[in-house]
């Protein structure tokens, strides 16, 4: 009974991690999908996108309920968030799509913050987190979404809405997404300078 007990417990404890491992290949594939830029391509992308921002929550939310924390989780969540956020901004940049000062911005903040946190992983220094850096992340997938359904009913949207109308939209929301980045990394920074010190 006890060894059921125990092996429950690991399983528990794995689910989180295996969450978020899988959310690594997933956005190879999302990137891979968003790169070919054909409509069909781009709904597969866009499906894989939606999964992989659900193993996001779900992974974070277990490991909350079943009170969850390991040194692998915190070191592999943050970096397979990045891979799929950057990963598709890129693929946009790549294709003509997002302007290249915008996912600049935007890959230099978000990797700017995630290599101070690992930094301060190992002294044991917790990062006071801002309710802006959740609403960046909600706000980036949003404008990713958004930007997805752009692309792919293009030709369908066309008689309605103009071709360079919707260029500005998407630009508009990349704007948005940038903005929202940036000050939640400045604010982050702000806030937490007495604890980022401590790597000088």
């Amino acid at each position: 009974m006890q060894t059921n007990t125990a092996m429950e417990q690991e399983i528990k404890r794995q689910i989180p991690n295996f969450l978020t491992l899988l959310r690594i290949p997933m956005a190879m594939m999302c990137v891979y999908f968003a790169l070919a830029h054909k409509p069909w391509s781009l709904a597969i992308s866009l499906t894989i996108f939606l999964l992989a921002s659900a193993t996001d929550f779900l992974d974070g939310f277990l490991a909350r309920k079943w009170k969850i924390v390991s040194t692998f989780g915190k070191i592999a969540d943050p970096i397979a968030d990045k891979a799929l956020i950057l990963g598709v901004f890129m693929a946009f940049t790549y294709n003509g799509v997002v302007p290249i000062f915008i996912t600049a911005l935007i890959v230099i903040r978000e990797i700017l913050l995630t290599v101070i946190r690992l930094l301060l992983l190992p002294k044991k220094v917790v990062l006071a987190a801002r309710g802006s850096g959740k609403l960046k992340t909600v706000i980036q997938i949003g404008v990713l979404v958004s930007v997805y359904l752009i692309l792919i009913f293009k030709s369908n949207l066309k008689p309605f809405v103009d071709l360079d109308i919707q260029h500005n939209c998407i630009i508009a929301l990349a704007i948005l997404a940038m903005c929202i980045t940036v000050y939640s990394g400045v604010e982050f920074i702000f806030y937490n300078q007495r604890a980022i010190k401590k790597l000088v």
